[in-house]
Parts: structure tokens; sequence; C-alpha cells
């Protein structure tokens, strides 16, 4: 008994000294930075912590994409099994319908008995009306969750072209050469024009020959007739 009472003192001391001893996990930067001491950094020593600080963003939106991604995930899980329950049910309501037809055709027959054949038409009905029910609710919420989806697909695409610019390496463009005074134009030359070249004396044109008159003869008078001889040569 003595023993454990000495145990549990010794024990007692021990957490009243550790409650006692200061604390340095906000020293080392397990339990924040003293911004007071912080803010007394000279910007020429913060190079680390900038560094550090970009980092951290990076790894803040890669954080953020890989939570996007993992909700866009499940939700897709989500809708492939609303996809099977609907298929399901599907099936379900295929089945019924091919029951409805057999017993309808049973009691057209006149097999079996009427009213046990009525029966079973309205009951398979009456689960093909609740079959129908589930079918629409789960439409609803696979269409529910497909909005859901293409919403965070965009919301994945933005966040992705986000981290993309962010890691890109940032290269400041260094400073433009100061550009060369233009030279004066060159004064233009006076154009030198070669001589014209003497141009030979025409060769004299050869005399024209005379032009030929044509003569027009008078043309020789008619022949005249022979005058009748006198009556008196007649007479003779």
């Amino acid at each position: 008994m003595q023993k454990t009472l000495i145990l549990a003192a010794a024990a007692l001391a021990a957490l009243v000294t550790l409650s006692a001893a200061p604390c340095f996990a906000g020293w080392f930067g397990f339990g924040g930075v003293d911004k007071e001491l912080l803010v007394q950094v000279p910007p020429d020593k913060r190079g680390g912590i900038e560094k550090a600080e970009f980092e951290l963003a990076v790894a803040n939106e890669d954080l953020k994409l890989a939570k996007l991604k993992e909700d866009l995930a499940a939700k897709q899980d989500e809708l492939a099994s609303l996809g099977a329950k609907m298929a399901k049910a599907q099936s379900k309501a295929a089945e019924i319908s091919l029951d409805i037809a057999k017993w309808e055709a049973i009691d057209a027959a006149g097999l079996g008995k009427k009213p046990e054949n009525q029966k079973r038409i309205a009951d398979l009905r009456e689960d093909k009306t609740k079959n129908e029910a589930e079918r629409i609710q789960i439409k609803a919420k696979m269409d529910q969750a497909d909005l859901w989806i293409r919403d965070y697909q965009d919301r994945v695409r933005v966040q992705e072209k986000d981290v993309a610019a962010l890691k890109e390496p940032r290269v400041k463009p260094a400073p433009a050469a100061p550009a060369a005074p233009a030279a004066p134009p060159a004064p233009a030359k006076p154009e030198v024009k070669a001589p014209a070249a003497p141009v030979a004396p025409a060769a004299p044109a050869a005399p024209a020959a005379p032009e030929s008159k044509q003569v027009i003869e008078p043309a020789a008078p008619p022949a005249q007739a022979p005058k009748p001889a006198p009556e008196t040569e007649l007479k003779n």
C-alpha cells in the first residue's frame, strides 16, 4: 500500500513538472509562429519564407483538386449504382408484364377459375404500378446525380487549369536593351545618265516611179452608107 502511494505521488509530481515546463512547440512551428517576431525579420532574410509560402499555396490547390476529384468519383459511383437499380426495375417491369399477358391469355381461353384469374391479374397490375413509381424515383435521382456530376466536372477542369497556371515557372523577363539610334539615311547619289548613241542618218528614199498616164485615142468615125445612083443611070 505504501509503495502504491509512493508511486502515485511520483507520478503526480512528474505531471506538475510537465505542466509547468515552458512550451517550445510554438517556437519550433508546431503550434504556429509568433507574428510579432516574424514581422521583425528583414526583407533580405525572407526568401525562404516566400518560397515556403508559395509551395504551401500550390499544395493547398492540389489538395482542393484532389478533393473535387474524390467527390466527383463518389457521385459517379452513386450514378452507376442508380443505373443498376434502374436496370433491375426495368427487368422486373418486363417480367410483370409477361405474367399479366399469360394470365390474361389463360382467362380468355376459359381455363382455370375466373375469380382466381382476375385476382392474380389485379395483383400483378398493382405490382406493375408500384414498379413504375419506383422507376420514376430512380430516374429523378439519376437526373439529379447527372447534373451534379456535370457541375463537378466543370469545377475539376477549372481547378486543373488554375493548378497548372500556378505551377508554371515564373521567370521575370530580362530588361530590354536600349535600342541603338537609327543611322541617318545616306544621301541619294545623283543619277548619271549614259550619253545617247548617235542616230545614223536615214538613207535617201528612192525616187517614185512616174505615174503612167493612159492615152485615150479618138474613136474612128462610123462608116457611111453608099449614096444611091442617079435615076438616069438606072434607066440605061
